[in-house]
């Protein structure tokens, strides 16, 4: 997978000004787990007695329940100055630098502490606001960093006056400089990489470029394409310093950038996050399928190298159970977990439960396309290669010297006389080598041996 900004990604999938329903699929959520809750926003905004959201879908004045990955706030909005967040007490006098783009690469959508406590923050600060953190893998065919827990969506629409000074307040308070001048501080000490609001993206890689226009958006008025534009949503996509809410606006300490963890160049994702990793992971290009593979393989080619075991669940591990030879339910269960066993026995592999890379690499071998094997006309063996150790002088005789004799293209005698001492001399010579008249294995290679 390649390591594109999202601001050269947001242009990605459109054709002569149009949105296009691919990149309304990548961009936006999910229709049907977040559909609902977006046009709810959208259509409705907020009511007298405000937007309550209980754990599930948002609905003008009405809880409801609903997908895991929400967290609530129950408090009507009222009509007033948006607040801005507090920052905690305690924060280091030294401070992070913007944080560094890196792409997501994991499949582990699982919502980091980080990315969890923001979230907090945002509905803490803004009663009646909520918003969503997990996609699933390879759902998005633009990096967002939701399917590794390092983004989250929060919900409110551009078009609710209310609901728009709010994001304005946050914003302006994100990028603030702080009582030492330091631009951009909350977000720096957050490690927010980019913001998406509103048909416009800032980048952290690009800061003082401001915001920049975001796919074909400004083209775009009209409410259906208010998903893909982030007119009802607040993207935020987060460093995994500030995922894992080690950077100092959480921890009181100022981090150390962390690029995560690196995907192989044979697979199409990483493992999921273990340890802090210091340097810029290798970018290689995507894995991509074989021409000629079937439904089982290009969906193992898909999510090879993502980490799946007990619990999981969605299209990776349909893939996985195709793979498995087993029922695609979506679901690892017990079934599930029995076949994997099993086939990293049959593969002498490490029988851990888990699908890992080794896992990945047996299951596209056994489900490799099977080429036709092309006939080839064998090369023919170098005669002089079985004397490459040889070491040949003046007066010796016998079948290696007749073969030098050979390649010299001197009378073959097999006697080293002084004819061909003299066309050895020769061609060491050539061949800038000691010109020592001894036949040794640089000699025998200059003839090709």
């Amino acid at each position: 997978m390649t390591s594109t900004t999202p601001r050269a990604a947001s242009r990605a999938g459109h054709r002569d000004g149009r949105v296009t329903a691919g990149h309304r699929a990548g961009l936006g959520l999910r229709a049907g787990r977040l559909g609902a809750v977006l046009a709810a926003v959208t259509v409705t905004g907020l009511t007298a007695t405000g937007l309550t959201v209980a754990g599930g879908a948002l609905t003008a004045g009405v809880a409801v329940a609903g997908p895991v990955g929400w967290r609530a706030a129950t408090a009507p909005v009222r009509a007033a100055t948006p607040a801005v967040p507090a920052v905690p007490a305690g924060m280091p006098s030294g401070i992070e630098d913007l944080a560094p783009y890196v792409r997501q690469v994991a499949c582990d959508p699982a919502p980091k502490p980080g990315t969890l406590a923001l979230g907090r923050l945002l509905t803490s600060t803004y009663p009646g606001t909520a918003y969503v953190v997990e996609h699933d893998c390879g759902a998005d065919p633009i990096a967002s960093e939701h399917q590794d827990g390092r983004a989250l969506d929060w919900i409110l629409s551009a078009r609710s006056s209310v609901q728009a000074a709010q994001a304005q307040a946050f914003l302006g308070w994100l990028f603030a400089s702080d009582a030492g001048g330091r631009a951009f501080a909350s977000a720096r000490r957050l490690g927010v990489m980019y913001v998406i609001w509103n048909d416009r993206i800032w980048g952290a890689w690009a800061p003082l470029d401001g915001w920049a226009k975001y796919s074909t958006c400004a083209s775009h008025p009209e409410p259906a394409a208010d998903t893909v534009c982030h007119r009802n949503q607040l993207h935020v996509s987060l460093s995994w310093d500030g995922a894992l809410g080690h950077d100092s606006f959480w921890s009181r300490t100022v981090s150390r950038p962390d690029y995560g963890p690196c995907r192989p160049r044979d697979l199409n994702w990483a493992p999921a996050y273990a340890t802090a990793n210091p340097r810029p992971c290798p970018d290689y290009p995507a894995l991509a399928v074989p021409k000629g593979a079937g439904a089982v393989l290009s969906g193992l080619v898909k999510y090879s190298g993502a980490t799946v075991g007990a619990g999981d669940g969605g299209a990776v591990v349909s893939a996985v159970q195709r793979g498995l030879g087993v029922p695609a339910d979506g679901q690892f269960g017990a079934f599930t977990a029995d076949a994997l066993t099993a086939f990293q026995r049959r593969h002498s592999l490490t029988v851990s439960g888990t699908v890992d890379a080794g896992t990945w690499r047996a299951l596209l071998a056994v489900h490799a396309v099977k080429l036709p094997v092309e006939a080839t006309t064998p090369v023919p063996a170098n005669p002089l290669t079985r004397y490459a150790t040889t070491v040949l002088r003046y007066d010796a005789r016998g079948a290696a010297v007749l073969a030098l004799q050979k390649a010299l293209g001197v009378s073959a005698s097999g006697w080293f006389g002084p004819k061909t001492l003299a066309a050895v001399r020769a061609l060491q010579t050539r061949a800038k080598l000691p010109v020592t008249g001894v036949v040794d294995t640089a000699t025998w290679k200059a003839l090709g041996a």
